[in-house]
């Protein structure tokens, strides 16, 4: 009897020192299902929920009883990101040093991935080659004459009465034409690169380079605000990994400074975890 207490409580104990683990297993698992049925939103969703409660990538973990897996959520989110036609970000997510450290030892995923980030390679060369100069078809030499009419002579030409020649038209001047309109600036240009860069950072699991922003050098308030915002996220996860409440409490000052600047921005599922959006939530 006693035997069975201490194996109830030693039970116990691990499950209460390790609900991590259990939120990244479980999160994994899912988006390796939903990766089975070709949910992509779905499989990116769950990965990035799972690389925010461990961003570490691993040639094999048990996720449940005798299941192993490769540990490779910058690989799926590559995945899900190549299969919506996002080449640019499925790049980014397979050529971290996160997933570049583990993906070689799992040749299946490896050589699949290959082959995908080659086909993006070649996407966007595409996009980024001029296109070719189309010859004038007016400028073609003047036609042959077929063989059997080469050696016909031919009767000259009739000459053709005199016509007289036509007054010159009066020069109208012509109308004036509108003003061309300025072109749409695309939605990336218009984004500050440091805070694209703060964006790739963080999906790769560079959480002390996002840290390092200065949100209040943009002057645009949206663009201030996602600083903000991006930075809170990094600090809520390095806060839970190094236990540590002073990151927490900073990351708070982000969310109150978010709202600050925009009080309508709210975080998107498909980035951040379910942890820090309850975090947001509960921070005013």
């Amino acid at each position: 009897m006693r035997a069975g207490k201490g194996i109830c409580a030693l039970i116990v104990a691990l499950i209460v020192a390790s609900p991590t683990a259990a939120d990244y297993k479980d999160s994994y698992s899912r988006g390796l299902e939903a990766a089975k049925d070709g949910d992509w939103a779905t499989v990116r969703a769950r990965m990035q929920e799972a690389m925010a409660d461990n961003p570490a990538a691993a040639p094999r973990v048990r996720l449940y009883g005798q299941r192993w897996e490769p540990y490779v959520p910058q690989y799926y989110l590559g995945l899900a990101a190549f299969k919506q036609g996002d080449c640019a970000t499925a790049l980014a997510q397979w050529r971290s040093s996160a997933n570049a450290a583990v993906i070689g030892s799992v040749p299946g995923l490896k050589a699949d991935q290959d082959r995908d980030s080659a086909s993006c390679d070649t996407r966007l060369a595409q996009q980024t080659r001029p296109e070719p100069v189309k010859p004038d078809p007016r400028g073609s030499t003047t036609p042959v004459a077929p063989d059997g009419d080469r050696d016909t002579p031919k009767p000259p030409p009739k000459p053709e009465p005199t016509k007289p020649e036509p007054r010159p038209e009066p020069v109208r001047p012509e109308p004036a034409k509108p003003p061309p309109k300025p072109a749409e600036t695309p939605i990336a240009q218009r984004v500050p690169a440091p805070l694209l860069d703060a964006f790739r950072n963080y999906l790769s699991g560079r959480y002390a380079d996002v840290v390092r922003i200065n949100p209040d050098s943009y002057t645009d308030a949206r663009a201030r605000a996602q600083a903000y915002l991006i930075r809170a996220a990094a600090r809520q996860i390095q806060a839970e990994l190094d236990n540590s409440p002073a990151g927490l409490d900073a990351a708070r000052a982000d969310i109150r400074a978010v709202r600050a600047a925009s009080p309508n921005l709210v975080p998107d599922p498909a980035l951040f975890s379910p942890r820090f959006r309850s975090l947001y939530n509960a921070t005013r």
